[in-house]
């Protein structure tokens, strides 16, 4: 007989509760929505795909259950469906319509962490500024408060178009719960190190890769609603054996690697004095085998041409933040070589309060300024990277990123009679410029929340509300919460203490790593 201490009775209770709530929702929701057909008729904007001349006028787009049937002219569909007619009806003449978008990267457990701002580090030094900023607000979070605040998350890239989020985050099984209930799309990275440990989530080496096991056990479904990836939190705060171990993984159960990577110009100096001796840092990771069709990368902002050129060899893709990168690491990704060296790129926000529609606005702007040789991108571009590039980072370009026929309804609509910043979009530029539309589109719609937003079929927002979810209540619990950490994490710091604690120092290599800190 095997007995169990009570943390980890709770741990498989909380596991269980988990995936009894979620079968009991995907098959509530795939019987009442199975047969049902919605027809969003005569789009004003249709932005079926993401490409130059991917916008259209007039036309419609057909969901049973869910996936899309067909995208034409209402006359076109009534002959191929004669039972049309029978479908519920959204008037979409004056409306913007388009799939939903994919935030590539996000920490939705992260929103209180800008608060510990408030207290001295320097970006400068990377290990200290990371326990100040990351690691104490992380080792301070709870159950109850990592899903309310993931909830208050979720509320805010929602209501900007996003829907599927990629989650980096601890405590997996209360975060998979908070995705569940918010009916989502998910991309779930229980986030692993051995760096450092965090007070509310204390596992060492193999209990890390063990949870992860579990949780690609017990949630992975990328047919269904839900996938996880397998994600190193970087490679300097993570011994080489555990992410070696994390490729395996990631390979056995057939999902991606993901990982922060060059986020930081000091990240990649004391990198590539580490692996001097073997050409380089990269030079070392292509080496070890850890970049490859199978690796997201969040970042890359300090790859410089050649690095890029070798990178795009490898079919790697890349999650831009350009929110991030420039607010909290002076820097900016070089999106305009990567894409011209075939590089697959994606978007994200990377924080809890950002969402990926305003990344689309920057991604827009800062490559018009950047002092470099490659500058500016193309009109459609953030908008294809906020669709299929993040899509085609997971391996769901089959599935969602544009509105096509046999693709599942992820489907977002914006009320264009109160969206006055879209002005002057008018359908006279489709055929004449098509693409201005996307800069229109793009340059203004920070800010601007959907009407509606369908996923899998089912719509979480109507005429601008949730159908469900309790906005307010979470937003409030997520506001208290900030306060809360601020205060928790200032008393502990008067003590000279911490909600985490160091187990090796950044950036050296396995033989240099005590046992100790691993087990």
């Amino acid at each position: 007989m095997v007995f169990y201490g009570r943390a980890q009775q709770s741990s498989i209770a909380a596991r269980l509760d988990a995936q009894l709530l979620y079968a009991k929702t995907h098959i509530a929701d795939r019987l009442e929505e199975a047969l049902k057909r919605i027809l969003f008729e005569n789009c004003k904007f249709l932005f079926k795909t993401p490409t130059k001349t991917g916008i259209t006028t007039g036309e419609s787009v057909l969901t049973e259950g869910r996936t899309i049937l067909a995208v034409g002219k209402r006359e076109e569909l009534a002959k191929q469906y004669p039972d049309l007619n029978q479908a519920e009806v959204i008037d979409c003449s004056q409306k913007l319509v388009m799939p939903g978008l994919v935030d590539g990267h996000n920490h939705l457990c992260n929103t209180h962490m800008n608060c510990c701002r408030a207290f001295p580090f320097d970006y400068g030094k990377i290990s200290e500024h990371m326990l100040t900023t990351i690691h104490d607000p992380y080792g301070w979070l709870t159950e109850e408060s990592i899903y309310d605040i993931t909830m208050a998350s979720i509320i805010n890239d929602v209501k900007q178009g996003a829907t599927t989020i990629e989650n980096s985050t601890i405590l997996p099984d209360t975060a998979f719960r908070a995705m569940s209930d918010a009916k989502i799309r998910g991309i779930l990275a229980p986030q692993m190190a051995t760096g450092f440990r965090l007070d509310a989530d204390n596992l060492n080496m193999r209990q890390s890769l063990d949870k992860t096991k579990a949780c690609l056990e017990n949630y992975h479904d990328p047919n269904g609603k839900m996938q996880v990836v397998v994600h190193i939190h970087d490679l300097w705060d993570t011994a080489e054996k555990m992410t070696l171990e994390a490729m395996n993984l990631a390979e056995r159960y057939n999902t991606k690697l993901v990982c922060h990577f060059w986020e930081f110009a000091n990240s990649k100096d004391q990198s590539e004095a580490l692996w001097a001796e073997d050409g380089g840092a990269l030079a070392h990771y292509m080496k070890l085998g850890i970049l490859n069709k199978r690796s997201v990368l969040f970042h890359g902002s300090m790859l410089d041409d050649r690095e890029i050129e070798i990178l795009a060899g490898t079919g790697a893709s890349i999650i831009h933040n350009p929110d991030i990168n420039g607010t909290n690491c002076g820097n900016c990704a070089y999106i305009p070589k990567m894409l011209a060296e075939g590089i697959n790129v994606g978007l994200g926000c990377d924080y809890g309060s950002l969402d990926v529609k305003t990344s689309m606005k920057l991604m827009l702007l800062v490559h018009a300024i950047m002092p470099r040789e490659l500058r500016k991108i193309e009109y459609w571009q953030p908008f294809e990277a906020a669709t299929m590039g993040s899509a085609r980072a997971y391996g769901l370009e089959k599935q969602i990123g544009s509105l096509e026929a046999g693709k599942r309804a992820d489907i977002i609509t914006f009320d264009l009679r109160k969206a006055s910043q879209l002005l002057p979009m008018c359908t006279q530029l489709i055929g004449l410029q098509t693409e201005l539309l996307y800069f229109l589109f793009t340059r203004n719609c920070a800010g601007l929340e959907t009407c509606d937003t369908m996923i899998d079929g089912n719509f979480v927002r109507r005429n601008g509300a949730f159908t469900e979810i309790d906005e307010e209540k979470f937003i409030q619990k997520a506001a208290d919460w900030c306060g809360q950490s601020l205060t928790d994490i200032a008393a502990r710091r008067a003590q000279n203490k911490h909600y985490s604690r160091i187990m090796h120092p950044d950036f050296v290599k396995d033989e240099d790593i005590p046992d100790s800190a691993l087990e």
